[in-house]
């Protein structure tokens, strides 16, 4: 008959206490466990990707408030100016090239920075806010005010 190896076992008497087995013969009992209560395991929630923008609501997008009005409208504007700076500029441009242009520089610098913003806005597409309307309003009227330069150059040339 082989005996068990040395070691810790459950007490034959009580079975929730363990007792020391030398290989031959039961020695002390092990300490008695303290009932201690236990704290709460603590679970952390799984990583996870963030839902896509469209599921989410407009006040999770950030924790600023929602806007309305005039104030929305002006957030929106800085938020054009931040995202594709050129096409506002080539839409300033444009815009001054109305009142005050001199050999057309103005307007054709509303077309051509109006065209980079389209590039840029292109270059944003996932975004919100990427000015591409901005853009095109700036080639638009650039083309408008350097067709204006034109018909006005034409009438005192000829």
């Amino acid at each position: 008959m082989t005996l068990p190896i040395a070691g810790w076992y459950p007490d034959p008497q009580d079975p929730s206490r363990t007792r020391w087995w030398d290989g031959a013969r039961w020695g002390q009992l092990a300490p008695a466990p303290q009932l201690a209560t236990a704290a709460a395991p603590v679970y952390e929630a799984p990583l996870r990707p963030p839902a896509p923008s469209e599921y989410r609501q407009q006040s999770a997008w950030n924790d600023e408030p929602v806007l309305r009005g005039r104030k929305a409208r002006i957030a929106k504007d800085r938020a054009t100016r931040a995202a594709n700076p050129f096409g506002y500029a080539g839409l300033v441009l444009a815009l001054i090239a109305f009142l005050f242009n001199v050999f057309a520089i103005p307007g054709i610098l509303g077309i051509v920075f109006g065209a980079i913003g389209l590039a840029r806005a292109g270059q944003l597409t996932g975004s919100r806010i990427t000015g591409f309307g901005v853009s095109l309003a700036a080639i638009i009227l650039g083309l408008a005010a350097s067709g204006a330069f034109l018909a006005r150059a034409a009438q005192l040339l000829g």
